[in-house]
């Protein structure tokens, strides 16, 4: 009993110390890893420090960013950018002759982000708006939030379809484990063993190990299909053990398929992360979430037509406005120069005794508000070409000022009620939108019914077994190798005979299962209350739906109106503008024979101007609402020969889509035969515009660094001399010449100006007439018989009487 005693005690200290060095090293070691600084997993490379001790000082002394310089903290450099023009300076070094097909195309190579002008509620045309700003529809924190499509949209919304797809991947598992355990039992049975005798505690040494790989897959029913292979390793001494270790092996079937629905729980709806639910039953809910996906992905292929058709309608709208207000400036400025001539002529009138000071006056007076108008009219023009340089995506100002030479149309343009509104039905982006959003509400309602029904699945699993000293006996065990056991009850029998138990060989260790799970809740408020939002929703969007026709419809009536009443005004002011050139010419004969007062003259020269002026907005407004007849039609893409397509993929997506669409063509064969439904598809719908390929336009290969415009920055500037807009009159001259009758009517006769849009094809030019770049300026016809007298040595006035 003393030695049991003594080597008792001589276990505990050994073990005590052994613990307290453990608990010490287990200190030391949190104490080092707590005071330690976490290395790179490079070891090679150094560990950043940032100088606590100025971070005080920076905060206080913040730069800002030098956007120009070479040591900018952009990731990309900025462009070069010019001064931009002032009214001081409205001259450029260049004339840059645009055209309206070149405007097109260099704003949509540069539409990375797609700038568009919104269109006013009140007014008939919206000119001198700036394009959306990015954050319009979102705060200025959140980033890429705004209210500008971009070329990536789609491509991001096409990546939902892949992620709803993914419910159906197949899982692969794979889990392995370790264990030791030394524990003391109270008693033998809880250790797994019998000792008779003294009453000690149990020592109960165990090893374990379990390693689990499967695969796991959905169907498109909702059935969950599973194989599982299962190892299991156990070591203990317990010495009732056949032997110390052994492996456990099986191999698992299952498969659970639901059959009615999947009511959500009481702890929460599908969408909560701690609802114990099933997957959606049947093929129709299981594929909803594709087809949804899909849905998605259309609306935002059209919801990216609607954005660059209204970047192509703001261009072609901001290249016309552009173009009446050079038309504008030209008229202001004759106004200037007959204002200046009058001066004059006044003034040597005043020297020689046959003026007044009173005419003097008027004169004066009047050159100055010409003056101001001319100001003004510089001001609209410089900022108008640089919000068309906005659209473009082209810098303020480049040394180059841009002239529009592409011909208006003054074509009659009579369009068909019935054939626009069928266009508008079937190519308006915001109809289809809605209507894929009307689809998606129905799959929504689908799944919310299916909600509806209690949850109830089918379950089977068929299970394999083995168990072996070795793994390789135990998964030969598994697979059907006999193997030397006993049978409880055959031992009892054999014993009761009077025989020795003997063991006998056994194989084929199966087993299996099958039943039914059913669950619901009670009340089932939560289904009921998601299907009457889904109800709710699908009526909010037939709605919507109707809605959008009824305003489109309103829409294209308002341009089908525009289009007919803004050709009439510009007709109107045409001869409007003829009969004020008339009177300009009359009432400067009277005046300068002395048969009129000079405020009858100044008043026909005010009258002129305004006419030019507004010939120019009418002619402007009816191209304008051309194109807003198009937009509102869905087609103006197709007007201008734009297509929106797919940038190219690799190879292998066409090879898997291919495939994809070979094997949506498979139908199931019945047994009585082949069985090739036809599918239920609509007749193609033709194009109502011929595509016609665009003139002189060639590809463009410079593209400039990042952030400036990805597309081409336009024709390299070259040294030409001043232009002026097709079908308009010399704006652009550096000296303007004064008016006279030959000039009017060169410049300003109904369809005399070169370069005109034909009258009976349309709009557009054809393919046989010449590029408007290539129109000549009419030149001015000399004067005859017109000219003022040579003026005398200007001197000054006399003071003006006080009153």
């Amino acid at each position: 009993m003393a030695n049991l005693v003594k080597d008792g005690l001589a276990m505990r200290l050994t073990l005590t110390t052994t613990r307290l060095t453990w608990a010490a090293l287990l200190v030391a070691w949190a104490a080092s890893a707590g005071c330690r600084a976490t290395p790179y997993i490079d070891q090679n490379k150094k560990v950043p420090h940032d100088p606590l001790s100025t971070v005080a000082q920076e905060d206080k002394d913040v730069k800002q960013a030098s956007f120009e310089s070479d040591s900018t903290p952009l990731s990309m450099p900025l462009p070069k950018l010019a001064r931009p023009r002032t009214t001081s300076d409205p001259e450029a070094r260049e004339i840059w002759q645009l055209t309206l097909q070149d405007a097109i195309k260099i704003g949509l190579d540069n539409s990375e982000m797609v700038r568009v002008t919104d269109l006013a509620a009140q007014i008939t045309v919206a000119e001198g708006f700036e394009p959306r700003q990015l954050a319009a529809q979102g705060t200025a924190t959140q980033l890429g939030g705004g209210g500008l499509q971009s070329i990536y949209d789609p491509a991001i919304q096409e990546t939902q379809i892949s992620s709803a797809l993914s419910a159906f991947d197949t899982n692969f598992v794979n889990q392995m484990l370790w264990g030791h355990s030394v524990a003391p039992y109270n008693n033998a049975i809880s250790a797994g063993t019998l000792v008779s005798g003294a009453r000690f505690p149990i020592i109960f040494n165990q090893d374990t190990a379990q390693f689990s790989t499967g695969l796991q897959k959905n169907t498109a029913t909702g059935a969950t299909l599973g194989i599982t292979h299962n190892i299991s390793y156990l070591y203990s001494n317990s010495p009732t053990n056949v032997t110390p270790s052994a492996y456990t092996t099986n191999l698992q079937l299952s498969l659970t398929q639901p059959l009615l629905g999947s009511a959500p729980l009481a702890n929460g709806f599908p969408q909560s992360p701690n609802a114990s639910i099933t997957k959606p039953v049947g093929l129709e809910a299981n594929r909803a979430p594709i087809l949804i996906a899909r849905l998605s992905a259309d609306a935002s292929v059209w919801t990216f037509k609607s954005s660059v058709q209204a970047l192509v309608r703001s261009i072609e709208q901001q290249y016309w406005l552009l173009a009446r207000k050079h038309v504008q400036h030209w008229a202001s400025e004759q106004a200037v120069v007959l204002a200046e001539e009058i001066l004059k002529r006044e003034q040597s009138e005043l020297e020689v005794g046959r003026g007044t000071v009173a005419d003097v006056a008027e004169a004066q007076q009047r050159l100055e508000q010409f003056r101001l108008d001319l100001v003004l009219k510089t001001e609209d023009l410089i900022n108008f070409e640089r919000q068309l340089r906005n659209l473009l995506g082209l810098p303020p100002a480049d040394d180059r000022r841009i002239v529009p030479v592409s011909a208006p149309t003054e074509a009659r343009l009579e369009p068909d009620w019935d054939a626009s509104l069928a266009q508008m039905l079937t190519f308006m982006p915001d109809i289809v939108i809605e209507q894929l959003r009307v689809r998606s509400a129905e799959l929504q309602l689908l799944l919310s019914r299916n909600q509806l029904l209690p949850q109830l699945s089918l379950n089977l699993l068929y299970q394999l077994n083995g168990l072996g000293h070795t793994l390789d006996q135990s998964e030969a065990v598994m697979t059907g190798k006999s193997i030397l056991a006993i049978d409880p009850l055959i031992s009892t029998q054999q014993r009761a005979a009077g025989l020795n138990a003997l063991p006998g060989k056994y194989q084929d260790f199966q087993q299996w299962q099958i039943g039914m799970t059913f669950q619901m809740p009670l009340g089932m408020r939560a289904p009921y209350a998601n299907m009457r939002s889904a109800q709710y929703t699908l009526l909010r969007e037939r709605a919507y739906l109707q809605q959008v026709v009824h305003q489109t419809t309103h829409g294209l009536a308002r341009y089908f109106l525009m289009v007919d009443a803004e050709y009439k005004k510009f007709k109107t002011a045409s001869r409007y503008r003829a009969s004020a050139a008339e009177r300009l010419e009359a009432q400067r004969a009277f005046y300068e024979e002395g048969r009129i007062t000079i405020d009858r003259y100044l008043d026909a020269v005010s009258q002129f101007a305004s006419a030019v002026a507004m010939e120019a907005e009418y002619r402007t407004n009816y191209n304008i609402a051309i194109v807003l007849l198009e937009e509102a039609k869905g087609t103006l893409l197709a007007y201008d020969n734009i297509a929106v397509a797919e940038g190219p993929q690799p190879a292998k997506a066409y090879i898997q889509a291919r495939d994809q669409q070979l094997a949506h063509r498979q139908f199931p064969i019945k047994p009585d035969g082949p069985y090739h439904p036809m599918p239920n598809n609509g007749a193609a719908v033709p194009d109502p515009v011929p595509t016609r390929a665009p003139e002189g336009l060639k590809p463009s290969t410079t593209v400039p660094l990042l952030p400036a415009p990805a597309g081409p920055l336009g024709p390299p500037p070259t040294p030409a001399p001043p232009q002026f807009p097709a079908g308009f009159p010399n704006i652009n001259a550096s000296a303007p010449r004064p008016l006279d009758a030959d000039l009017l009517k060169s410049s300003f006769g109904a369809g005399s100006a070169k370069g005109a849009m034909p009258t009976v094809d349309g709009p557009r030019p054809s393919p046989s007439s010449p590029p408007p770049s290539a129109v000549p300026a009419p030149a001015p016809a000399p004067a005859a018989g017109n000219d003022l007298p040579t003026l005398p040595i200007p001197m000054e006035l006399p003071p003006l009487p006080k009153e």
